[in-house]
């Protein structure tokens, strides 16, 4: 007779608890990030009355992680946003109150992991919405390369290089033929046997006297040799820059905004004929820039999908990588030299091109009813996130020689483990235009079309996550203060060695581009130029209507006059 009171009473804790859980659906309430020991937070879409759009950069990266957050764009119809609240660990509570800084918000992440971060919203009548953004922290020792070590940019460190003066002389025979000879290296003290070393590049090799770019294959002659984990080392001259500053910044521009992008340092370079009796020559101050290779792929993708196509644009050598959609075949595409614009940098042997054709089909092959049907079907094959954030970097930047313009210096590469192609920076450069437009391609294309900016560009979410990524830019890294910080740093870390023995080839001898005065006065130019490029960028997007893809840019000027 006691045990019917207990059975009764369990089932309805039973009755309750499935109450409990129907509400739990009901109501819109998800559990977020499991293995960060999350809980449970609102889930309040945006409505016609309230817009709610979260924000992070970088939102992928090396721990420890500092990353910024905006609630840039948010509005409602309904009155002033009155408050702005953040989740930024994940745990299902709104711990951080950002209505102060008008929703803007950092947070370091010492750990690995993947976190689901929220942002709330409320106006002045009481209308909430929420919007959320996943930032991912990888672990370092995860990587295959001791990137932090290779490419240590605290300091600039020496490589030597040795052959003989016959095979030195076989270099300069035809520099474009980038003919590869045998040598001996010392990279940072470690010395390496038999590699191979040539010149590379293009417009930076023909154009630059005698400080042409290089490249060294550490297995070239000998099979499995490497540099830690590295294959080639990349050495480039950055042609037409007197400060020697402007790839090495553009890279770091990169890395905060949360790009998968390549590792940069400087090093001097000294030149050595092993069958003559000179000392090593100095060859000059050169950025070591990491190769995007297989390694380079499995260590930001994952060491499971590297294998997928990586095809690299190079308009001098190519042509054009527009993403224009000529028809169903590879042979249907122009050709330069007699080489296709879609050059393979991974499985050549290869001649399948279907997965970037059918890209471009995505992109440029077909009709779609809105705005809206492209952006859904370009997503399944596509990052678009991480080109709306590299467009914001380069635009920023005033990049003319990049996809919207030139149709160059950049990487597809088919992410297996997502099915989608992912975007990746390439020889970066810096322009000199405060006023290069932001929404739309100016007058500087060399390209007759480029589909893929103008179709993103026609979707409104898309203009308002890439105008969040401007501004964060330029309120968190694009400063005047942070941009002379580094070129004074890296200025100085450099400048005491560009006059040894004979004098770095870019400021000495008869081939040289620019006088060492040049040099000793370059690094200020980052102070006017970022001043008065982020004035433009602010005022654009403080007054103008750049949700509407209609906006007209020509009328806004420079904000701090000067000549281009």
């Amino acid at each position: 007779m006691a045990e019917k009171p207990v059975r009764h009473e369990l089932y309805r804790i039973l009755e309750v608890a499935l109450i409990f859980v129907f509400l739990l659906g009901t109501v819109g309430l998800v559990v977020f990030n499991p293995s960060q020991g999350a809980g449970v937070v609102e889930v309040l879409p945006s409505n016609e009355t309230i817009q709610a759009y979260a924000f992070a950069m970088p939102a992928e990266g090396w721990s420890p992680l500092t990353v910024y957050f905006s609630a840039f764009g948010s509005q409602s119809s309904a009155g002033s946003i009155v408050k702005y609240e953040w989740d930024l660990d994940g745990n299902g509570l709104y711990d951080t109150d950002a209505t102060g800084t008008g929703g803007y918000v950092s947070n370091l992440y010492k750990k690995s992991g993947e976190y689901n971060i929220t942002l709330k919203i409320t106006d002045e009548q009481g209308n909430v919405a929420t919007d959320r953004v996943t930032v991912r922290v990888r672990y370092p020792g995860s990587s295959s390369v001791d990137y932090w070590t290779v490419f240590d940019d605290s300091q600039v460190r020496r490589v030597d290089v040795s052959m003989t003066s016959a095979n030195w002389d076989t270099l300069w025979l035809n520099p474009e033929a980038k003919t590869t000879v045998p040598a001996d290296v010392d990279v940072f003290g470690e010395h390496l046997n038999n590699v191979g070393f040539r010149m590379r590049g293009q417009f930076s090799l023909r154009m630059s006297g005698e400080k042409k770019p290089w490249k060294i294959d550490t297995d070239y002659y000998v099979e499995g040799q490497e540099y830690h984990n590295l294959k080639q080392l990349m050495f480039l001259n950055n042609i037409g820059d007197a400060s020697l500053l402007q790839e090495k910044l553009a890279y770091e521009a990169m890395h905060f905004a949360g790009i998968p992008s390549s590792h940069v340092c400087f090093v001097e370079l000294w030149i050595d004929l092993s069958d003559d009796d000179q000392p090593p020559e100095f060859w000059g101050v050169y950025t070591m820039v990491e190769r995007v290779d297989k390694k380079f792929l499995a260590n930001r993708f994952g060491r499971d999908y590297d294998y997928g196509n990586l095809y690299k644009a190079s308009h001098a050598e190519r042509g054009p990588m527009n993403l224009v959609y000529y028809g169903p075949q590879i042979s249907d595409y122009p050709t330069q030299g007699g080489l296709y614009a879609y050059g393979k940098a991974t499985n050549e042997e290869a001649g399948d091109y279907s997965d970037v054709i059918a890209l471009m089909y995505v992109i440029d092959g077909t009709t779609y009813e809105t705005p809206e049907a492209f952006a859904a079907a370009l997503e399944r094959v596509f990052n678009v996130d991480t080109f709306l954030r590299y467009t914001a970097v380069v635009n920023m930047l005033a990049n003319w020689d990049s996809y919207p313009y030139t149709g160059n210096n950049y990487y597809l590469f088919n992410n297996a483990g997502t099915g989608k192609f992912e975007w990746i920076p390439w020889d970066l450069t810096w322009g000199g235009n405060a006023r290069h437009p932001l929404f739309e391609r100016g007058d500087s294309e060399l390209v007759g079309r480029a589909p893929l900016f103008d179709r993103v560009f026609e979707v409104e979410r898309y203009r308002v996550r890439y105008a969040g990524y401007l501004d964060l830019l330029v309120r968190q890294w694009f400063t005047e203060e942070n941009l002379l910080t580094l070129a004074r740093g890296y200025h100085n870390q450099i400048s005491p060695l560009l006059r040894q023995g004979e004098g770095d080839k870019m400021y000495f001898g008869d081939t040289a581009m620019f006088s060492i005065d040049a040099f000793e006065d370059s690094w200020q130019q980052y102070s006017d130029f970022t001043k008065r490029r982020r004035a433009y960028i602010l005022e654009v997007l403080s007054q103008g209507d750049w949700r509407s893809p209609g906006f007209q840019e020509a009328q806004f000027t420079d904000p701090q006059g000067g000549e281009e």
